[in-house]
């Protein structure tokens, strides 16, 4: 019953965390903990807070409730769920770049993966979402990390037609000739979407 609640409050509440502050600071640190690492549906308070952008709610997990900035869960992105994503991952996803900026500033990797081995900066590159891509890449993201069919950030960003992140990844020494496990190069990914 406590863990549906913070759940909810998590997904629904932006700037009305009065309710939630009540509710989590009337427990004891053991309840706390146990509720603020509990999944519904996959997903802890903080992947779902990230994952929606919800700034205070994230702050105050981390610092108050001392949620662990590491800890996986499963998130919907456009129809398909992605399991074991960091919240970082789901933030940079989700272009949610204050909530990026406070992770990462508060030592979350920048290079955790999902399952699939996609990294905040792949997320990021997929959704176009360029300040993210720079602080990222600033704060030392692998721009040659790939996911588990090879694709990496730049062959996502041709791919999607993003072209300013995609020329962004080129200044930096992105490898234009690398292969993913099909086969495919930057520029294949570029002629099949007609970017």
């Amino acid at each position: 019953m406590f863990t549906s609640l913070v759940q909810s409050v998590c997904k629904f509440l932006k700037l009305k965390s009065l309710k939630k502050k009540v509710f989590l600071d009337h427990r004891s640190a053991e309840e706390v903990l146990m509720l603020v690492g509990s999944k519904t549906n996959g997903a802890t308070p903080l992947v779902m807070a990230c994952r929606n952008g919800h700034y205070q709610v994230v702050e105050y997990l981390v610092e108050r409730c001392n949620a662990d900035i590491e800890q996986v869960g499963s998130v919907v992105f456009d129809g398909e769920t992605i399991e074991g994503a960091p919240p970082l991952w789901c933030a940079a996803a989700a272009g949610h770049f204050p909530v990026v900026k406070f992770l990462v500033k508060r030592g979350a990797s920048v290079n955790s993966t999902t399952r699939t081995n996609s990294t905040p900066l792949r997320a990021a590159c997929f959704d176009g979402h360029f300040e993210i891509v720079k602080f990222l890449i600033e704060e030392g993201a692998d721009i040659e990390v790939s996911n588990r069919h090879g694709h990496t950030c730049l062959m996502i960003a041709c791919y999607k037609g993003h072209f300013r992140i995609a020329q962004y990844l080129l200044t930096l020494g992105a490898n234009v000739n690398r292969k993913s496990v099909k086969g495919n190069t930057a520029l294949h990914d570029c002629a099949e979407s007609g970017s």
